[in-house]
């Protein structure tokens, strides 16, 4: 086993302990702005891992791929934080309330 093999397996370690945060975040967060960090860093986690597994296959075939989810993570997050901000808009946080009315 040589060092590259060593650094990929550590990558993989800290990518899953990272993404299992982000993910306990996404569950356990008290607030929508908490769930929203928690989906940013399931999502940085998740492009890290495929660029990990592009590097161990030696291949850039799954480039693309990682710019897709980046993108898909940043948009939905400006979309989400655009619709909060709007006046009236609901945070979400109230959403029981409203659907006993």
């Amino acid at each position: 086993m040589n060092l590259l093999t060593v650094f990929y397996y550590i990558g993989w370690a800290l990518m899953l302990a990272v993404a299992l945060a982000g993910s306990w975040r996404i569950v356990a967060g008290p607030t929508t702005l908490n769930r929203m960090v928690g989906f940013d860093t399931l999502t940085i986690a998740v492009a890290a891992m495929v660029g990990l597994f592009s590097i161990h296959a030696q291949t850039a075939e799954y480039m693309e791929l990682i710019l897709i989810i980046a993108a898909l993570g940043f948009f939905t997050t400006v979309a989400y934080y655009y619709y909060l901000s709007q006046q009236g808009a609901s945070s979400g946080e109230d959403f029981d309330e409203e659907a006993k009315k």
